[in-house]
């Protein structure tokens, strides 16, 4: 988030602030937040993927972790965070799982019980590997982070809710415009929804219009009201889509009776029958086909191991090169 947009929204209840490497927070943020009271805001950050190393983007060893969650701390000036996330993808899960069991959640662990973080979290696309590691663990998980999985079109983290509050474990619903598909503006190319998927939003925004009704009201009072979550977590680029988000947020139980109709019919003509169909397993070899004919060789060169890896690089290396975030 740019200085100017945390500037203006710092007095209305903003409370949570990436600080992922890869993000590059400025230091004109750093200087602001000196200036908030640190028990005012949340601020997290992510562990585990790095996309700026291109060698080794993936990398759960405990020194690393560590070492990556202190130089977060250094670069803020800060003497904690509040949650630390491991960030897990699908295809990354298996080659690293003995490493992520023993080494990098006791790593979190020995940070927060130094004072370094407050929760330990841990956040990735495929909600059943995440059930896996919750399972095996020995250290206490405390936030779980999904994304595009409480959504108009894909709302499967529904049925995993009951495991998540059994073991006292908070759920972050983030995501809840399924990474563009459900905006006017619609998805980049490199989206890695089906054409199925992607065909049934665009009709559904389409409906939208005609009703004029903003499709992003509608997916974001969704993601707001799904039963069993703790928070959610909502992208903005600049001061603009964040008071707009806001004042949803803040009305989320007065949809006008136009608005709940609109949102019926939506669930009923386009998302049931979709069947929660997701990008897990994808074919990744006919994926890069389709981001060589889309004019995006360099992506397609690139083998990444997933494709919730490749999607949350290139949306982490948008939002870099961004100048409203």
């Amino acid at each position: 988030m740019q200085s100017h947009t945390l500037s203006r929204v710092r007095g209305i209840s903003v409370e949570v602030q990436p600080t992922k490497i890869v993000h590059h927070v400025p230091e004109s943020n750093e200087k602001i937040l000196r200036r908030i009271p640190r028990k005012t805001y949340y601020i997290c950050t992510k562990v585990g993927k790095y996309e700026c190393d291109y060698a080794r983007p993936y990398d759960f060893r405990a020194d690393k972790i560590l070492d990556s969650l202190t130089k977060s701390l250094r670069r803020l000036k800060l003497t904690y965070l509040d949650i630390c996330f491991l960030q897990i993808h699908d295809n990354d899960f298996e080659p690293n799982q003995s490493v992520i069991i023993y080494e990098t959640l006791p790593a979190l662990q020995l940070a927060q019980q130094s004072g370094k973080i407050r929760y330990i979290g841990i956040t990735g696309y495929c909600t059943q590997k995440i059930i896996e590691v919750i399972k095996q663990s020995t250290v206490k998980i405390d936030v779980f982070m999904s994304y595009s999985r409480a959504s108009l079109n894909d709302n499967s983290l529904g049925e995993h809710i009951p495991f998540f509050k059994a073991r006292n474990i908070a759920v972050i619903n983030a995501a809840p415009f399924s990474q563009g598909l459900l905006t006017e503006k619609g998805p980049s190319l490199w989206h890695p929804a089906s054409k199925r998927v992607v065909d049934a939003t665009r009709e559904a925004v389409k409906y939208c219009q005609e009703k004029n009704i903003h499709i992003e009201k509608l997916a974001l009072h969704y993601s707001l009201n799904f039963p069993g979550i703790d928070a959610c977590v909502v992208g903005a680029e600049n001061a603009a889509q964040v008071m707009i988000n806001l004042n949803t947020a803040w009305l989320n139980s007065a949809l006008q009776p136009l608005e709940s109709r609109v949102l019926g019919r939506l669930m009923r003509r386009y998302f049931d029958k979709l069947e929660n169909e997701n990008w897990e397993g994808i074919n990744t070899k006919a994926y890069w086909k389709r981001l060589q004919r889309l004019g995006l060789p360099t992506l397609s060169t690139n083998r990444f191991s997933s494709l919730e890896s490749l999607s949350s690089t290139v949306t982490s290396l948008s939002i870099t090169s961004s100048k409203c975030y």
